[in-house]
């Protein structure tokens, strides 16, 4: 089970996850001299029943959420921090609803740093904290008190994330492979490392893939799956990569590219969604406005076009295309994050609907339509309805890449 945490500048997630786990997250220079996160830092903790559970701890300042949105991308399970004396704070709430977004329902909300208030102050702050996960997917998880450097609380914390470990179903490992790289770096003896969490498929020691979108080919010479040497990563777990190619070494990786399938290599600039506004957004959603979109662990700078009604209220859902200034790799059911121009506000969250959008007739009934059909999870239903509206048939290549779909499941 992957476990990221999530919360507000200097609300006690990286002393929290020392405190569960014994490590110290926090690995640049910086960020032991500054105090505070700055990167990505994981942790693991063998049950030694078989069952590894992988600490995410991602940063809370504002300016470096966009680590926090590739920390969080293809996690399990969350912590949403708050701090005893602090309470609800700006990243608090933009943390909790980016989680929503992504549909991240199970987790744990830890008011942190008990010893430094009163009682009473850590009751107020648990009511303040109800009252903001009403209607959120966090609404009914269970709440912890803890002091991380007294160690208060920390068991019965520990305990709970230990038992949705052993609850958690191994995902099926269908679809073809796609890692999402979070990192990269040499290895003195062994080359070029990438790390990242496997969105589908299955790969093993000796496969050859693709460096997306790059287009260059790779081959994996080594694994290692949550932290343990291993000949096999699948669907839901965190793992690294040695791997091996012509041209391939770490500065020609960067976060944001995927490992992928041959079959599946290929990349988008214009992708047509279903989106949801951030219901404290002051102004609609107009169309047309320009933003970044964090999907996987790619950031890149889009355009939204509104396929109806040209605008969206705040909390308003409607169907957009996103139009990219550069290609990303991406497939239907994949979730993202929309943050404005500025990369300051989140501003919205959806789903890939259909990575072959058109450019001509995006805002045509018959268009919308046929998203309406292509929302649906069963890939039969789909293709069986489609059929129905499109007699001169469908693009099965296309439709086949856009579901992610195995030579088998074909």
């Amino acid at each position: 089970m992957i476990v990221a945490t999530a919360g507000h500048i200097d609300h006690g997630k990286t002393q929290l996850i020392k405190a569960l786990t014994g490590i110290n997250t926090d690995r640049l220079p910086e960020e032991k001299k500054r105090g505070m996160s700055i990167d990505l830092g994981f942790a693991y903790k063998d049950l030694g029943n078989g069952i590894t559970i992988g600490f995410v701890d991602v940063p809370g300042h504002a300016r470096f959420i966009n680590n926090m949105l590739a920390g969080v991308a293809g996690i399990d399970f969350s912590l949403l921090v708050i701090a005893a004396d602090d309470g609800p704070m700006p990243q608090t709430l933009e943390h909790l609803a980016i989680l929503d977004f992504l549909e991240i329902n199970r987790g744990a909300v830890v008011i942190s740093k008990v010893d430094k208030v009163n009682t009473e102050r850590t009751e107020e702050v648990k009511e303040v904290t109800k009252s903001l996960l009403k209607g959120t997917r966090f609404e009914k998880v269970p709440l912890f008190q803890v002091a991380s450097i007294l160690n208060l609380g920390v068991k019965n914390l520990l305990k709970y994330i230990e038992d949705e470990a052993e609850k958690t179903i191994k995902k099926e490992a269908s679809g073809n492979f796609r890692l999402a790289i979070d990192r990269s770096f040499s290895l003195k003896g062994s080359g070029v490392v990438v790390t990242g969490s496997v969105f589908s498929g299955c790969a093993s020691v000796g496969d050859e893939f693709i460096l997306s979108p790059k287009g260059k080919k790779v081959r994996i010479r080594a694994i290692h799956s949550q932290n343990k040497v291993s000949k096999k990563t699948f669907t839901g777990e965190r793992c690294a990569l040695n791997i091996t190619g012509t041209g391939i070494n770490a500065n020609s990786i960067s976060r944001g590219d995927w490992i992928l399938s041959n079959y599946i290599n290929y990349s988008s600039i214009r992708m047509d969604a279903d989106i949801r506004v951030m219901t404290d957004k002051v102004k609609p959603l107009k169309h047309w406005t320009p933003a970044h979109i964090h999907l996987g662990t790619a950031k890149v700078t889009c355009r939204i076009a509104i396929l109806q009604n040209k605008m969206l209220q705040p909390g308003g859902k409607g169907f957009v295309q996103l139009v990219l200034n550069k290609p990303i790799s991406c497939f239907y059911g994949d979730h993202f994050i929309l943050r404005d121009v500025s990369a300051e506000t989140t501003i919205a969250g959806g789903i890939i609907i259909d990575p072959f959008s058109l450019a001509k007739g995006r805002c045509k009934q018959g268009r919308i339509s046929r998203l309406i059909v292509m929302t649906e999870k069963s890939s039969e239903e789909v293709i069986s309805k489609l059929l129905l509206q499109n007699p001169n048939g469908i693009n099965l290549n296309n439709f086949t890449k856009t579901r992610n779909l195995t030579l088998q499941e074909i």
